[in-house]
Formats: C-alpha cells, sequence, structure tokens
C-alpha cells in the first residue's frame, strides 16, 4: 500500500476509516480509536457535532445474509429465465441443438450483466439494500457505518459474481473475521450491519 497523497511513502500507511482511502501517518489523524484523512475528518467532526455516530454498528448474522442471498438470489432467478426461455425457442426456431447451445453462450455474458447491474444499483441507490436485504433488515455499509460509494457498490457486485463459483471459501472468512466479513466484503471495503 502507498499513500494516496505521498506515493514515494509506504511505510506506516492505513487506511482511512471513513472512505476506505490509504494514507500515511502524516496524512491521518485519529478521533477515539479510528483514523481519518482530512477530508473524512472533518465529515466524522460534524457528524459527532450532530449527534451521529456511525462507530456503534451491529454486525448482521449468518442467516439473515443468507436469507437476503436467497431472496436476492430468485429475483435474479426470474430475470434470468425472463432472457433464456426466448432465447431458446428463437435459437430452436432457427436450428437445431447446436444452434441453441450457442445462442446461450452469447447471452450468458448478458446474464451475468443482469446480475452485477442488479446489486450494484440497489446497493447505490437503495442506501446500501438489496430487495433481500430489505427484507432481512440488513444493508452494506463501510468499515466505520457510512454508506458505500458507487465505485464500493459496482465493485462488490462484480467480486460477489467472480467468488460465487467459490460460495463456500467466499463465506468462510465469515466465521473467522471480527467484523464478519467475506472475501467480497474484503476486496470492496464493505461491512453487512443490521439496521436499527
Amino acid at each position: 500500500m502507498i499513500c494516496r497523497n505521498h506515493v514515494d511513502v509506504s511505510e506506516g500507511v492505513r487506511r482511512c476509516s471513513r472512505c476506505g482511502e490509504t494514507f500515511c501517518r502524516n496524512c491521518l489523524v485519529d478521533i477515539g480509536d479510528r483514523a481519518f484523512c482530512a477530508t473524512c475528518k472533518t465529515e466524522q467532526l460534524f457528524d459527532l457535532r450532530s449527534g451521529v455516530d456511525y462507530g456503534t454498528i451491529r454486525h448482521s448474522g449468518f442467516w439473515q445474509r443468507a436469507g437476503a442471498y436467497l431472496l436476492d438470489y430468485l429475483i435474479q432467478t426470474v430475470a434470468m429465465y425472463a432472457l433464456f426461455i426466448p432465447v431458446g425457442i428463437l435459437g430452436a426456431m432457427m436450428g437445431g441443438e447446436s444452434d441453441v447451445n450457442l445462442w446461450f453462450l452469447a447471452v450468458y455474458p448478458i446474464a451475468f450483466a443482469i446480475v452485477i447491474t442488479y446489486e450494484a444499483l440497489m446497493l447505490s441507490h437503495k442506501n446500501g439494500q438489496t430487495v433481500g436485504k430489505m427484507a432481512l433488515r440488513i444493508r452494506v455499509v463501510r468499515p466505520d457505518g457510512s454508506p458505500i460509494t458507487k465505485g464500493q457498490a459496482w465493485g462488490r457486485a462484480a467480486m460477489r459474481l467472480v467468488l460465487g463459483c467459490l460460495f463456500f471459501i467466499d463465506y468462510l472468512a465469515y466465521f473467522f473475521t471480527a467484523e464478519k466479513t467475506t472475501l467480497h466484503d474484503m476486496v470492496a471495503g464493505t461491512r453487512v450491519v443490521d439496521v436499527i
């Protein structure tokens, strides 16, 4: 890791608790037990003065996350069938079984785009929640509890799809981390918390 402001500094670099960017010790200030960059320091102080403390967060349970995942999976499955059934019919009408397979291969990138777009748009426009997360009263936030950025929403959605084939390994980290993070949470710099 290197400091965002001083590219020649890599020693003693830490992440800002609010934005997640990396900074050296000269660019960070500690407020309580957390480090903040210059921009986030001001925002954090305003929040503290107004009585908002993102430091008191409760990480969501495994079954809440599993239930939300299942609901979102069902929604995405309906969208996939709405895409794959017409493609299968069209492929069968235009040729044999090999043509149907080629049609399905051509549609897979669109299917992946649907999965990523659904999650990313929901997370970025619905305060860190998808339909499943709304139903289970959980949401995705930054490590300090503040809202995620659009970049984090898209990155998390993409990593979740990539790591989807390693579902067990992706979620195994949940049981061994203090903040109950999965691998896609670690990569995106996000946490899943209860909505209070």
